[in-house]
């Protein structure tokens, strides 16, 4: 598992070639069915690199390989900023269970390399309460709902802390 935090300080390597050629600048999420959607790359002027999941590429603790920037999608500026509005509708939205009572923020996800789905949620409680008690993890399995006000959980499970 990796967070998506650290994907997007990763080198951008064509395979074969040892030279950096871009970095990762964001992670993009499906939040309805919580899997990675691609993979945006730092922009130049009027180029907006992204790598969809269908690429071929393999992400390693040292970077994102691709086999060529044929594979990459060069996207619009507005595309860019529509995505990361949306990114940012979810980054910090209220941690609930069913019945009301709040855990935190989201803060970041966890997800597998291989098949691209996100497996945990990591939930801020705030400076002091990731200083004394760590991050929550919510596994992927007790997301009940999604939406753009609050993430619902399933209250029966218990989140466990991360520091």
């Amino acid at each position: 598992m990796v967070s998506g935090w650290h994907v997007a300080h990763l080198p951008v390597r064509v395979a074969g070639d040892k030279r950096v050629r871009q970095m990762v600048d964001q992670v993009l999420v499906s939040w309805p069915d919580l899997r990675i959607l691609g993979f945006l790359l730092t922009s130049r002027p009027f180029q907006i690199p992204f790598v969809p999941v269908q690429a071929a590429f393999k992400l390693t603790g040292v970077g994102l390989e691709i086999r060529s920037f044929g594979e990459t999608q060069l996207k619009s500026r507005r595309w860019r900023r529509d995505m990361l509005g949306l990114q940012k509708a979810y980054w910090g939205l209220p941690v609930v269970d069913l019945t009301g009572r709040f855990y935190g923020r989201l803060k970041d996800v966890l997800f597998d390399e291989r098949t691209l789905h996100v497996t945990h949620l990591i939930v801020s409680r705030g400076v002091l309460g990731d200083l004394m008690e760590g991050a929550m993890v919510v596994r992927a399995q007790d997301v009940l709902d999604v939406a753009r006000g609050e993430i619902k959980i399933q209250p029966s499970r218990a989140p466990f802390s991360m520091r």
